[in-house]
């Protein structure tokens, strides 16, 4: 057996977990590879990258259960969750999406909050997934908040178009996004 296949047919589970990214930048990064897996071109390892987001995703939730990682994470599967299912269809690689995706909905499904509503309201998956990339750049860049802030607290921005306001124009605050109950959401939304 060669060394390809030696490493082919060893369980992901016994792959030491590589760090995340630790930087807005190398966020940035990853985001554009998710979004690039979305569209179908993306010329890295798929599976592995999948791998390594439903795993991050189910460390980041034993750790602490809900913060800016933890979100990144779980809407990051939302977004390569097509290709996931539907592109290139990969048994492994869907049932750990799916464990992880599982354990984000009982860790934070039976969270209180005090939103009216959340983005997830609109699953099962007719949330745009187009502008999902915004939302995880917002999320990976903190220091960009208060400017956020600042231009959703102007309503000159807002749409003009009644009904027009969405979850990406006016209301996309990290708060929302990051609320457990919105993740949990996402999560038991996600085609499977």
């Amino acid at each position: 057996m060669t060394n390809a296949e030696t490493a082919e047919n060893r369980r992901d589970d016994e792959v030491p977990l590589t760090p995340g990214p630790a930087t807005p930048a190398e966020w940035d990064e990853l985001i554009a590879d998710w979004d690039e897996m979305r569209h179908g071109y993306f010329l890295g390892d798929a599976q592995a990258t999948v791998l390594k987001c439903a795993r991050h995703l189910e460390a980041s939730v034993a750790a602490d259960g809900v913060g800016s990682e933890t979100a990144l994470w779980t809407l990051g599967l939302v977004l390569i969750g097509p290709y996931v299912i539907y592109a290139r269809p990969d048994a492994a690689a869907e049932a750990r999406v799916m464990q992880a995706m599982r354990a984000v909905e009982r860790a934070l499904g039976q969270a209180s909050c005090e939103h009216e509503e959340h983005p997830c309201d609109d699953a099962p998956f007719d949330v745009e997934l187009d502008n999902f990339r915004y939302v995880l750049e917002m999320l990976a860049h903190p220091e960009r908040d208060a400017d956020h802030e600042a231009a959703l607290a102007d309503e000159d921005n807002w749409p003009d178009e009644e009904g027009a306001q969405s979850w990406y124009e006016g209301r996309m605050t990290r708060e929302t996004w990051t609320c457990p109950r919105n993740l949990a959401g996402f999560a038991g939304a996600f085609p499977g």
